[in-house]
């Protein structure tokens, strides 16, 4: 038989043993909950029919987020390049994640639903999935945006500017990068091909 010295070195091991695996996983779960709170996924909003939307639908897409308006001087020209971004990626994976915004000059006056669907229809938009009209900024922003304008190292944080602000978003939910309003959506194109290619590997 083991003397009692053996026996009980054994049993600190094995304590030693499952506390640092209890550890390593409460560790992990509590990376996992960072980074869930940090993912475009975790959020929940409503369609522009006011249907909730869990964000968690698009998990594996590759995203476009954009605050888009109705009356703005780059109205045309926005909505023309969503079209095209769409019309070229959405086979491969890509989604665009529309919300109406009239913060900037009152330049989003439609309301939700059938109007904002019957606007975008005459405009030949096909822009993607529409959203309820949001505020952006300040106190009243939705939880969304403040997620998106949270200051990253990597990526211009801050208030979102004007009318069609662009984030790229990852099929983890991550925000990639950040173009301004006056960015064309074809200036997003090399970065979408790279994040579609890195899903498809």
């Amino acid at each position: 038989m083991p003397s009692k010295e053996v026996v009980f070195y054994g049993l600190m091991a094995a304590i030693a043993c499952v506390t640092t695996i209890a550890t390593h996983h409460r560790l992990a779960v509590q990376l996992f909950e960072m980074q869930w709170a940090q993912s475009v996924h975790s959020h929940t909003v409503l369609d522009t029919f006011h249907q909730r939307v869990d964000l968690r639908y698009f998990a594996g897409h590759v995203l476009v987020i954009v605050n888009i308006a109705s009356q703005c001087g780059l109205t045309g020209q926005q909505y023309a390049g969503l079209t095209q971004l769409l019309a070229k990626y959405g086979e491969r994976g890509l989604r665009i994640l529309n919300f109406p915004c009239n913060q900037f000059g009152q330049q989003m006056p439609h309301s939700d639903g059938q109007e904002m669907m019957d606007h975008l229809r005459q405009e030949k938009a096909n822009i993607g999935d529409v959203f309820a009209k949001i505020e952006v900024n300040g106190p009243g922003a939705a939880p969304l945006y403040k997620l998106l304008t949270r200051n990253r190292s990597n990526l211009r944080g801050g208030k979102i500017e004007w009318n069609f602000v662009k984030f790229l978003v990852d099929r983890r939910g991550q925000v990639y990068a950040r173009y301004g309003a006056k960015a064309e959506p074809s200036a997003l194109s090399g970065d979408i091909e790279r994040l579609l290619g890195e899903g498809s590997k």
